[in-house]
């Protein structure tokens, strides 16, 4: 991943509290190395891309253990994922004046960040850059391993399902085409037999 700029490693640091919830840090590292690489495809502004990346998912420390599974993926609740949005939106902002962050950036980011699962369209390119760079987090083997855990299917049917979506999902053609790479490398792990299957297959006989 690229090195983050001192203030965004300040304001990652000041979010770690609220990223212990199913591996929320994983997670936004993730998110940051698809959104770095969308940035640098043309068009965005880093300086809200970046904040809104690693900010957007605090609000899941609010919700509890019970609700966390209702705020992802196919069985998602949409009460619950809209209250991890808002608690999100109240942690940014705290998070954000706290390292003087400029106003009108705070703003952008916080509309961003209300509404980045539930909004059915997107505000703006760096709203389109982070609700891609969101999606395309779930292309990466961490996830599809853990979803084919969750689900009890093999990842191989992860990614049949995921690449179904692509044309749905994704704003940008570059993260379309960064979706299709993704998946190309997950089917390589499984057919090569490097572990991807082999880690599934021990958690279900």
């Amino acid at each position: 991943m690229v090195r983050l700029k001192k203030v965004y490693r300040r304001i990652l640091e000041l979010a770690r509290p609220y990223l212990r919830a199913r591996d929320g840090e994983a997670h936004v590292r993730d998110v940051l190395r698809f959104a770095f690489e969308l940035l640098d495809g043309g068009g965005g502004e880093e300086e809200v891309v970046i904040p809104a990346v690693i900010l957007h998912d605090t609000g899941r420390s609010f919700l509890p253990e019970g609700l966390l599974d209702r705020s992802w993926g196919p069985w998602a609740d949409l009460e619950v994922v809209r209250i991890h949005e808002l608690e999100g939106v109240k942690v940014a902002e705290k998070v954000l004046r706290e390292v003087n962050y400029e106003s009108a950036k705070i703003a952008e980011i916080l509309e961003i960040i209300d509404g980045h699962d539930t909004r059915p369209y997107a505000l703006s390119v760096n709203d389109m850059i982070v609700k891609d760079a969101d999606r395309l987090a779930r292309y990466t083997r961490r996830f599809v391993l853990y979803t084919s855990r969750h689900l009890r299917v093999s990842p191989l049917k992860v990614c049949e399902r995921l690449e179904a979506f692509i044309g749905r999902w994704f704003y940008l053609e570059r993260s379309k085409g960064i979706a299709r790479e993704e998946i190309a490398k997950r089917r390589r792990e499984v057919l090569s037999g490097d572990g991807l299957c082999a880690l599934w297959d021990s958690d279900n006989r």
